[in-house]
């Protein structure tokens, strides 16, 4: 099912959100660094109706808004307070990937009356070395231009191997956009950068984490480079009602395991 597109400005910066119909309560899905709303198109075919959706394109990604600042956790926080406010959203169960799951933690621990259920997906209060250095080096060293689909489609599948044609061509529907005849990154540069160099400091993670009193369940990729086994099982010890889900996926979840993360929110959502 293809999602709605909407937008609105907080603060002078837009913000675009994708949405599909579903079943209550809602969902709200926040990205990770360097993707986009319709990162979740293969979780919302997997849901199919049993929830409703909204995804947003953080700021500094997809089509929304590019400001000079405004990317510390508590900026994407209220722009996604800001969205489920315009849907006439209470509360919603909230998934997060990676970056997403980062702001998750700081939306449900600051928020919880808006927070119904939490799914934490792939993202660590003290990530790998080799997974943040591998981001940092894909975020910041990456080609700016493609001269076409093709040598942007090469590109993916070298830096990123291992997915389904489905993720590829997603990947190349909306995490680039067409300019002057090629292909450039709809992500801006420099938000990434102030994104890597903002984050929150280990402890004020795992101090968010002991605060929240939602079900929260911490999903895994066993092959991932971001969220360690003793990690994953700290943060659900950390958490007053959490559990562990682990599926042979690495650091994408979303991408690789669709089905299974999608049949694990609404469990824990409904």
């Amino acid at each position: 099912m293809m999602p709605t597109r909407g937008a609105l400005t907080r603060d002078g910066t837009e913000l675009v959100y994708w949405t599909w119909p579903g079943a209550s309560p809602p969902a709200l899905l926040l990205h990770g660094i360097g993707n986009y709303g319709r990162y979740w198109d293969l979780f919302a075919d997997a849901i199919a109706g049993r929830l409703q959706l909204v995804a947003p394109d953080a700021r500094g990604h997809g089509e929304s808004g590019k400001p000079a600042d405004g990317y510390a956790p508590a900026d994407f926080a209220a722009d996604a307070l800001a969205i489920l406010d315009r849907l006439g959203i209470e509360r919603a169960a909230v998934v997060g990937h990676s970056m997403g799951g980062l702001h998750s933690i700081s939306l449900a621990a600051r928020h919880p009356e808006r927070v119904q259920a939490l799914v934490i997906v792939d993202a660590s209060p003290e990530p790998l070395p080799h997974g943040a250095e591998r981001a940092q080096r894909l975020l910041t060293g990456r080609p700016a231009r493609f001269a076409d689909h093709q040598a942007a489609r090469a590109y993916l599948e070298r830096t990123s191997p291992g997915y389904s044609d489905a993720v590829y061509e997603n990947r190349l529907a909306f995490a680039f956009r067409e300019e002057d005849g090629g292909l450039v990154w709809r992500s801006d540069p420099a938000a990434l950068k102030r994104i890597m160099s903002g984050r929150m400091p280990a402890e004020d993670r795992w101090y968010a984490l002991a605060g929240i009193a939602c079900p929260t369940l911490v999903v895994r990729g066993t092959r991932s480079n971001v969220l360690s086994e003793d990690v994953a099982r700290r943060m659900v010890q950390t958490l007053a009602d959490g559990r562990l889900m682990e599926l042979d996926a690495g650091h994408n979840v979303p991408l690789d395991r669709p089905r299974e993360l999608a049949d694990a929110t609404v469990a824990l959502a409904t």
